[in-house]
């Protein structure tokens, strides 16, 4: 028998209705127990918060790449501090690092509103592998912060054509490993009923796939697993966005003028409509992919702020060469010629 110490409401229902609570200082704080999907998921989380002028919010991560739920348990049943740490703290909204943190040292800062948990990618669709450590860890976390909400990050399936190690568990298949992370983290969330949040990346990205912005083999990925650094990146932090953050702030992220010029992958006007799309009907339904429809109506939106997001190591670098190849998506932003495309797209 699966126990979790308090029951609440599933996370298919919390997603869309449950409201977050705030400490008694007014801030909403988010903690990642996670890996490097975690990173991808929330990298642009600060840099949403700053331009759409939330002050009120906190985020931070615990990183150790490739960690299972197996690792972060005995990480911490060790005692051994093995994490890089991110903490992007109200106000400030920028991630500022640390080394050589432990689970339960970041555990002990103050009171956390929401804990994220996620399995590693490989194992994301085997539910064998969550069993004893996804209970274990939910304990550990229950006795440090127990009034803290849970929340799944349930993450994505590889690329097409993906060299992942681990890819062939999955038949190479991108969409049987799409489709078996979703029926896992359904068992997992039927069995374990102490989850409030379901936060659904790997639904979101499944989702863009099947439209105009995908790149092919890769699959808004870098290298086949993790995230672009543009594109991709900023859909996840879309839907962490909408799923955990909006139901505290009331604030939507449709529209915000935030353009990511980073990785093979660009989040200019015309892409990023789909990521914010993708991340709204996922919040509301997140098993199911489904055409994004209606991106006409918020790409032809006038924009009362833009914030572009450069990607510094590339100016630094040749300035001449990356400002030659992100010009001309920083003038569409400005100009009425992505409303075409966007009708073209979806005739």
């Amino acid at each position: 028998m699966t126990l979790c110490l308090v029951a609440v409401l599933t996370a298919t229902s919390a997603t869309a209705q449950r409201n977050p609570d705030a400490n008694r200082d007014g801030v909403l704080r988010i903690l990642a127990i996670g890996n490097s999907f975690s990173d991808d998921g929330m990298e642009y989380l600060p840099k949403l918060l700053y331009h759409l002028k939330i002050e009120n919010v906190e985020v931070a991560r615990l990183y150790v790449g490739g960690c299972s739920l197996k690792q972060h348990v005995e990480f911490y049943e060790q005692e051994k501090s093995p994490y890089q740490f991110y903490r992007s703290t109200a106000g400030e909204n920028a991630w500022v690092k640390s080394e050589g943190e432990s689970l339960k040292n970041a555990l002990q800062m103050g009171d956390w509103d929401i804990i994220t948990m996620q399995q590693v990618s490989g194992q994301s669709g085997k539910y064998e592998t969550y069993k004893p450590y996804l209970e274990k860890l939910v304990a550990i976390v229950r006795e440090a912060q127990p009034k803290a909400h849970l929340a799944w990050h349930m993450t994505w399936a590889y690329g097409s054509e993906s060299t992942h190690g681990d890819f062939p568990k999955y038949n190479r298949d991108q969409l049987q490993m799409y489709n078996e992370i979703r029926a896992t983290a359904k068992q997992m969330l039927k069995e374990y009923d102490c989850f409030d949040y379901l936060i659904p990346t790997g639904t979101a990205i499944q989702m863009l796939r099947n439209t105009p912005i995908n790149n092919t083999p890769k699959d808004l990925t870098r290298d086949g697993f993790h995230l672009g650094y543009g594109l991709g990146r900023y859909a996840a932090a879309c839907v962490w966005y909408e799923t955990l953050i909006k139901p505290f702030t009331h604030k939507s992220m449709e529209g915000n003028g935030i353009f990511v010029m980073k990785g093979d992958q660009f989040a200019d006007r015309y892409a990023a409509v789909y990521c914010e799309r993708a991340a709204v009907m996922v919040s509301k339904k997140p098993f199911d992919v489904r055409p994004i429809k209606s991106v006409y109506r918020l790409v032809s939106k006038p924009l009362s702020h833009v914030y572009i997001v450069m990607d510094t190591d590339r100016l630094a670098k040749d300035e001449e060469a990356y400002m030659k190849e992100v010009r001309p998506y920083i003038k569409r932003i400005f100009t009425s010629t992505i409303i075409d495309e966007v009708l073209n797209s979806n005739k």
